[in-house]
């Protein structure tokens, strides 16, 4: 069966007549009427009632022209989207990621360097397992994760499963976000036990509940009351309206009614990107991770870029 045999079959039933399609089609009568023949034999039913007025579609074929159209419809659009001057000439680009402001602030410039170009640029910032599944389906380009010594393992296990691999962006220790007019926000530091008759606010997991893929550190950490969310703005607005803790890295705006107060723990965040093992080469993506690079450089010495990130940025800044 052949796309251009359907194309037939819908021409032949909107002329009713198989003299009128082949005119239209620029084709002999019997070259359009071998077509016919041929799709009725390889499908097993007769799709047209011939006549001497024309020809007319059976109840078998009636279902087939319907098939026939459906087929035909997504193959324009295919034609429409990948062909010559379709929209796939569009700068395209997609990126998944747990809750970074570096993230959005690259994606940000990303977007002002092809502002002059049609654009389809998709940032989806989502759980830790989601992340992972984006980019091993080809969803998006890269994935933004962290990982720690508690999580690693599990996590590690689940990177390696999804044939992802994992490249540091920056290392930085765990801050406590708290209202900018609260007690806490005044502090020097903050210990993890004196969080526990705390409201504290986290990223919502849709994992079971398992603490492994919890975007924040000392995610098993005891608290009066939780609260999760998916959206990082909403978790911004409530916390700096309420009293409570989130635990990131420290690395946020301090117009938000916000700080971070670091926390005495010996727990490491480790921020980095996910590709495919077998990525090919992708110059959208490598313009992204050169401005990310450049977003994590700037947060230094309050972040400890990675290698990658310094030659990158170094490179970018050239």
């Amino acid at each position: 069966m052949q796309l251009q045999q359907l194309r037939y079959l819908i021409t032949t039933a909107e002329c009713g007549s198989v003299r009128a399609a082949a005119q239209k089609l620029y084709l002999s009568q019997s070259s359009l009427s071998v077509a016919i023949r041929d799709l009725e034999r390889e499908l097993g039913i007769t799709i047209f009632k011939r006549t001497s007025r024309g020809v007319s579609p059976t109840s078998a074929g009636m279902e087939a022209i319907s098939y026939a159209r459906q087929i035909v419809d997504q193959a324009d659009l295919m034609l429409s989207r990948f062909g010559p001057g379709g929209a796939a000439a569009e700068v395209r680009f997609a990126v998944s990621s747990q809750h970074y402001e570096v993230v959005v602030e690259a994606f940000g410039d990303l977007l002002d360097a092809h502002a002059d170009r049609a654009c389809h640029l998709t940032l989806c910032e989502t759980d830790t397992v989601q992340v992972m599944r984006d980019v091993h389906d080809h969803r998006s380009s890269v994935g933004v994760i962290y990982l720690n010594d508690y999580n690693e393992h599990v996590v590690g296990r689940a990177i390696a499963s999804n044939d992802l691999e994992f490249r540091p962006l920056f290392t930085a220790r765990p801050h406590v976000f708290v209202r900018a007019d609260s007690e806490l926000a005044r502090r020097g530091s903050v210990r993890p036990e004196e969080l526990s008759g705390m409201t504290r606010f986290a990223h919502l997991q849709r994992t079971e509940g398992s603490a492994y893929f919890a975007e924040e550190p000392l995610a098993d950490l005891p608290c009066r009351s939780h609260v999760a969310l998916s959206d990082n703005g909403s978790l911004a607005r409530l916390l700096s309206e309420h009293d409570g803790y989130n635990i990131a890295t420290g690395v946020y705006p301090s117009d938000r009614g916000i700080v971070p107060v670091p926390l005495v723990t010996d727990e490491v965040m480790v921020v980095g990107y996910l590709v495919r093992q077998d990525a090919a080469e992708d110059g959208l993506r490598e313009e992204f991770l050169d401005l990310l690079a450049a977003r994590c450089a700037a947060c230094a010495p309050f972040v400890e870029p990675s290698d990658e990130v310094l030659r990158r940025a170094g490179d970018s800044g050239r």
